[in-house]
């Protein structure tokens, strides 16, 4: 496992503009948690996308790829979706960057939608998270 948590830290460091916010311990931490899961790309994990899954909602903690523009985070997140909607999730939650335009416009084209925000979320350099939900199952409203 402490293997695969290194993965994971080394793909997002090169990922994320301010690096990694998750340190291999953290990543190693979580993967031992039930609720917490990983979907990845390819056999040698060129990408992943880690979330947490409680009652009828999924958090995304994290999602990279060593690569962009080969559609890697696009696969992923399909995935993701498909198995919400097997597993009759009802929302799909996340927190980004505000300054990270890119990742906000990839989750707008899977119907991502703003719905609050985190004041100072992120440390080095402090910014403040968008708060961003879909709706993925039948709701009661």
């Amino acid at each position: 496992m402490e293997d695969l948590a290194k993965k994971f830290w080394e793909i997002t460091q090169m990922a994320y503009a301010h690096k990694s916010p998750w340190t291999v311990a953290q990543f190693a931490s979580d993967m031992k948690q039930s609720h917490s899961h990983y979907f990845t790309q390819e056999s040698e994990i060129v990408a992943f996308l880690g979330f947490h899954q409680v009652c009828d909602e999924i958090e995304i903690t994290n999602i990279a790829t060593k690569i962009k523009g080969r559609g890697h985070g696009r696969e992923l997140m399909k995935r993701l979706i498909e198995h919400a909607e097997f597993q009759e999730i009802a929302s799909i939650f996340l927190e980004v960057r505000a300054s990270n335009q890119e990742a906000r416009l990839f989750y707008e084209k899977f119907g991502f939608q703003e719905i609050g925000l985190r004041k100072n979320y992120y440390q080095s350099p402090q910014e403040d998270a968008v708060l961003m939900s879909l709706k993925v199952g039948k709701t009661d409203e």
